[in-house]
């Protein structure tokens, strides 16, 4: 059988592409109700509580699981490959979805970082660190020019930025562009697993 010749997605292959990206969106929005509940009890226990520590790890958990989904996202809309089929399916889905280039989700450096966060970590353990170590720290962000830190990860409750390796990501209009996309998914898997461009096709 000679290979098919086609560009996009042929439309009863779009329910693939919509389960697939509904599994990244619902695990990304389980993740962020856990962070807000965590953010909610954090507010009762003492710092450095044995309570208050499992609860910053539970939020830098979450918030690192929502920016991995972010990154995985954005890979169906913008491939590392631009050469055919990524190309034309990449161009469908934002079609499909009505997903702009200039989504949050395109963040390339948050998913340049993530990809490659095993680099980066050799980086920092074989230049050395200097200052205060924190492998997870979740509160405002640290502003004191006099005592420098290295953060491993990090949460600043008073900007809403998650901090890998000195790298540092608005995460709340990421959370939100996650948000509408899952609503859009859903919406397609309530209409025959179809974008809305092909449906009736």
């Amino acid at each position: 059988m000679a290979p098919i010749d086609r560009k996009g997605i042929w439309p009863p292959y779009e329910a693939f592409y919509i389960e697939a990206m509904v599994f990244c969106t619902t695990t990304a929005l389980q993740a962020e109700a856990r962070v807000s509940q965590h953010l909610e009890l954090g507010a009762t226990f003492a710092p450095e509580s044995p309570d208050w520590n499992s609860s910053a790890y539970a939020i830098v958990d979450g918030i690192q699981v929502i920016a991995q989904q972010a990154a995985a996202l954005s890979r169906y809309f913008w491939p590392s490959r631009s050469h055919e089929p990524h190309k034309s399916r990449a161009i469908h889905l934002r079609q499909g979805l009505a997903v702009s280039d200039d989504s949050p989700l395109q963040n390339r450096d948050l998913r340049n970082h993530l990809e490659h966060f095993d680099e980066r970590l050799d980086e920092v353990a074989t230049t050395g660190l200097v200052g205060v170590v924190l492998p997870t720290y979740v509160g405002p962000r640290l502003e004191d020019p006099q005592v420098p830190a290295t953060l491993f990860r990090a949460y600043y409750t008073d900007t809403g930025e998650f901090e890998v390796l000195g790298h540092r990501f608005a995460m709340q209009p990421i959370a939100d562009e996650i948000t509408l996309l899952d609503a859009r998914l859903r919406e397609c898997a309530r209409n025959g697993m179809r974008l809305p461009s092909s449906r009736g096709a």
